[in-house]
């Protein structure tokens, strides 16, 4: 089980009751929201994927993760920050764990140039 080693290594924040919980659910699906293979560069891009699929997991419930912006206790008001807008459901949804918008940054085609 390379994954879950890989993983508990990569991400020692997570709790080992989770990993071994979650791991075997995702292990299965992964490769469907990621076409790469299980080697070499992609193992970066794929923990973070499986680490965001985890936290999603362990909300439990469909709600997306916001951030608040603010809070007040008198009248009880709460502010979410607002997102950006993206163009696709799958990239809000990635963009709702700092794993997910890892891993949006780990899979663009497009970087970009890098001056020395």
């Amino acid at each position: 089980m390379a994954l879950i080693d890989d993983f508990k290594a990569r991400f020692p924040e997570f709790d080992c009751a989770d990993v071994d919980k979650y791991i075997p659910i995702i292990e299965p699906v992964w490769p469907y929201y990621y076409g790469g293979d299980y080697e070499d560069r992609g193992i970066e891009i794929i923990l973070n994927l499986v680490a965001h699929m985890i936290v999603v997991e362990k909300t439990g419930n469909s709600a997306t993760v916001k951030d608040e912006q603010s809070k007040s206790v008198g009248s009880v008001s709460v502010t979410y920050v607002a997102g950006m807008a993206s163009s696709s459901l799958r990239d809000d949804w990635l963009r709702s764990t700092k794993y997910g918008q890892r891993y949006l940054m780990l899979t663009r085609s497009r970087m970009g140039a890098v001056f020395v």
